[in-house]
């Protein structure tokens, strides 16, 4: 195996905060049931979903 072109890229580690929102019973059980098939936690998706929504937002 050639590795001369292989790079391990070291991302600078974020910083999470906490926060609150309010929303509609039939969001959280969407992420809920989210959550348990896909083996990940309801905050990381719905940390996924709003980080993907940055730049695909217009105001108009």
């Amino acid at each position: 195996m050639n590795r001369e072109n292989e790079t391990l890229k070291i991302t600078k580690k974020t910083q999470p905060v906490m926060f609150s929102i309010r929303v509609d019973k039939s969001v959280m059980d969407y992420y809920d049931e989210l959550a348990s098939k896909t083996n990940r936690s309801r905050n990381e998706l719905i940390s996924m979903a709003l980080e993907f929504a940055i730049g695909k937002i217009e105001v108009e």
